[in-house]
């Protein structure tokens, strides 16, 4: 039956702004243990306790002893000093933390955690993301339809001369086989070598145009690799880990702080 001093606080703080959307209040219950030679009231070092403040009984036990009030609290009328610095304090202690990123511009909500946002700014960075990449197909995408249009057509050509130039060899053969053992005149053997001639040049076009082929084909692969290193600059671009993500606070208004209870409250000594 011997009792402690300790003061009591029940408080309750309301954040509001309208252009954000917050309209919260959080309530407090707080309470720091009173010694006869206390000089000053420290709501700094207040616990925070949740102990159902309005169920503490009003009337002390019988035979109960109870050790002396500091004169800072007994020269307080109605406690009213207290209050006011438990105000002040509050105040200045405390705010809404929240986050917010600067680019792309967003911020976390109230009690958001910064995993939960962390993983929201990815999701919306992951849109932009897409938007590009499919920008960057569509424009890719007809760039390579008119490259494998050109490639179709180089290996049209190159069939082409590949069946034009059999043909030729197989004509000019027959032709300088007959000019030398048919005894034709030199006038015809002539021909058959020009012929010849023609031959080698023919091959000579059918190695360009494999050539011209072989160019196409590298400049898709090449237009293939460009692309990937689009997507992968915009994986870099819109990674959340290259956000610029701060932490600010939202103040309560001194007029938003209502302290409900401050009282003494009387708890068993450990002495």
């Amino acid at each position: 039956n011997i009792f402690s001093a300790t003061l009591g606080a029940k408080a309750k703080i309301h954040f509001y702004q309208q252009r954000r959307g917050i309209d919260i209040e959080r309530a407090l219950e707080l309470f720091i243990p009173l010694e006869e030679k206390q000089q000053r009231i420290i709501w700094e070092d207040a616990i925070e306790e949740e102990l159902a403040f309005d169920r503490f009984p009003h009337t002390a036990p019988a035979n109960a002893k109870f050790h002396p009030l500091p004169d800072v609290v007994l020269e307080d009328k109605r406690l009213a000093k207290a209050v006011r610095d438990l105000k002040e304090t509050l105040y200045r202690e405390h705010s809404l933390e929240l986050l917010r990123c600067i680019s792309p511009k967003l911020e976390s909500t109230v009690d958001e955690s910064r995993s939960d946002f962390m993983v929201r700014l990815q999701d919306g960075l992951n849109d932009k993301k897409e938007i590009e990449i499919e920008k960057f197909q569509t424009r890719y995408g007809r760039k390579e339809k008119t490259l494998i249009d050109r490639l179709s057509r180089a290996k049209e050509r190159v069939e082409k001369e590949v069946s034009d130039s059999t043909g030729s060899m197989i004509e000019a053969g027959i032709a300088v086989l007959g000019a030398l053992f048919g005894r034709k005149s030199p006038t015809k053997i002539g021909r058959a070598v020009s012929k010849g001639s023609k031959i080698l040049k023919e091959r000579g076009e059918m190695s360009r145009a494999q050539e011209r082929m072989v160019a196409i084909e590298e400049e898709i692969e090449a237009l293939e690799y460009e692309l990937e290193d689009k997507i992968d600059a915009l994986n870099e671009k819109y990674s959340v880990d290259n956000c610029e993500i701060e932490t600010f606070s939202i103040k309560p208004r001194k007029t938003d702080i209502d302290i409900e209870i401050c009282a003494i409250v009387w708890r068993v000594s450990n002495v």
